[in-house]
């Protein structure tokens, strides 16, 4: 259930996030979805494994298909299963070998897988769905992973912390 809301959450504010894309770039980039979703697909992994991180993603691509938030959003139903599968398993697999690892290392592996699997998935976005140029590839590239390294990862743990702080869901794995 918690992570079918994380999927509305980061659903409303990919609706805001990929609009201000679309009115900066044409929708040709989605940088502030990308981190939005990232975010979101990093906390959801943590917490619930691949199930968890493919019902958030799969809920915010949904509610970006159905009101329309970038020219992209047909995409990313396809996509972001993809993602959220990878790192869930990253996620459930640093914990069962090295169960004593902290949040922020588990966190960190986790952003690394994803950032690596960005390498042939912003290719298929902006070459083969955009139809760009191959040298828009390289010049995007560093700039997503850049975006997945540092913001989305800083944003999940802060968010992750938080939540744990709170108590409202209570994870000793997660400690």
């Amino acid at each position: 259930m918690t992570a079918l809301v994380f999927g509305v959450i980061a659903g409303v504010l990919a609706s805001v996030a990929e609009r201000a894309d679309t009115i900066f770039t044409g929708g040709n980039a989605t940088p502030l979805g990308f981190i939005n979703t990232y975010t979101w697909i990093l906390i959801s992994a943590a917490l619930f494994g691949p199930l968890g991180a493919i019902i958030t993603t799969e809920v915010q691509a949904f509610i970006g298909l159905i009101t329309f938030a970038n020219p992209l959003s047909w995409l990313w139903p396809f996509i972001n299963p993809i993602f959220a599968i990878v790192v869930g398993l990253v996620s459930k697999g640093v914990l069962r070998f090295k169960p004593n690892t902290g949040l922020r290392t588990r966190i960190i592996l986790m952003s690394i897988a994803l950032a690596i699997l960005d390498i042939p998935l912003v290719y298929v976005v902006i070459v083969l769905a955009l139809g760009l140029p191959f040298v828009f590839f390289l010049a995007a590239l560093p700039i997503y992973l850049f975006l997945q390294l540092v913001p989305s990862t800083m944003l999940a743990y802060m968010i992750l912390k938080s939540i744990l702080k709170s108590k409202i869901l209570e994870y000793q794995t997660l400690e």
